[in-house]
């Protein structure tokens, strides 16, 4: 149990409704396969702590300010605001690092904002073309939202050669929900496709890293979304890969993208994040919702592919 702390001037206790456990990330801590370095210095609340046992992780929670401290205005009181905190039933957590979910989402939508921002930024860093064939490597939860909103954007033609969305996993149920969601095919590893302008890596799995690398036409892009923690990955980059001049870009949302700092902030990519929440309604994902108490079986479950994405429900 870990004890709440005390609430400050500028702090906003926040009882929780839900929160979702994010499938990449937490299922590597869970596992143990992560070193120790810095939590996320980008997340005000985890810039102090360390990825080292004992941890009380996640970034997805949503809930219901219940009293506020002096600089807090008294009317975000009731409000329900998404809080990027770790698994609790009440968290207290700095006012200016709250964001007050817009009108029209649900709490069961609003636990998938990280999520989706995840989503998004992969997007921007493969920067998929009118016309280009894409692939999306693994369909877990960022995996399908990638689908999913690329699903929205892109641009189709008539002769069915151009702008094809292929999405590739090897678990049955997660091909099924990439064809409900707009993939043009939806394919088990092995299976015909390509060759693909840009491929999106999420699976988490290097032989589909593999796999996209060459899958990937002469000159293309292969966007690796996937933290491997510290397992080793062997990749087979010889000859061919030397010659083709494709590049394999690592993609991660805590920062905006170099190339992109121009045009877009982050409140700037927020903004539009919840845009997505609002027209995805990302809770049709949701495979089980269940308490805390059954933490252990929900990750075990992830870990085995059984479910696409779990909350917990307080």
């Amino acid at each position: 149990m870990k004890t709440v702390r005390i609430c400050r001037l500028k702090h906003a206790p926040v009882k929780s409704s839900y929160s979702l456990i994010s499938s990449g990330t937490e299922l590597k801590i869970f596992n143990g396969l992560f070193d120790d370095a810095a939590l996320d210095s980008t997340i005000e609340d985890m810039k102090a702590e360390r990825m080292a046992y004992p941890l009380a992780y996640g970034y997805c929670l949503v809930g219901h300010v219940v009293q506020c401290g002096g600089a807090v205005p008294n009317d975000l009181i009731g409000k329900l605001v998404f809080s990027f905190s770790p698994h609790a039933s009440h968290v207290v957590t700095e006012f200016d690092n709250i964001h007050i979910v817009p009108d029209n989402i649900s709490p069961e939508d609003a636990i998938f904002m990280p999520s989706v921002e995840t989503a998004l930024s992969l997007i921007h860093d493969a920067n998929p073309r009118m016309g280009e064939n894409v692939a999306v490597f693994g369909q877990g939860l960022i995996g399908l939202l990638v689908t999913a909103i690329l699903s929205e954007q892109r641009q189709t033609s008539n002769s069915g050669k151009f702008g094809v969305l292929t999405a590739f996993d090897a678990i049955p149920n997660r091909l099924m929900a990439a064809a409900r969601f707009g993939a043009t095919q939806a394919i088990f590893p092995g299976g015909f496709g390509g060759p693909f302008d840009v491929s999106i890596e999420v699976s988490g799995n290097s032989r589909a890293l593999q796999s996209a690398i060459d899958l990937t036409v002469d000159g293309g892009r292969i966007i690796v979304g996937s933290w491997y923690g510290n397992s080793a990955v062997n990749l087979n980059l010889g000859i061919e890969f030397h010659r083709s001049q494709k590049t394999i870009r690592a993609s991660q949302v805590s920062k905006i993208p170099s190339k992109l700092l121009s045009t877009w902030n982050k409140d700037r990519r927020f903004e539009f994040t919840w845009e997505l929440v609002r027209n995805l309604r990302p809770s049709r994902m949701l495979s089980r919702v269940t308490d805390i108490k059954s933490g252990k079986d929900a990750y075990e479950a992830l870990d085995k592919g059984a479910e696409i994405a779990i909350a917990f429900k307080y």
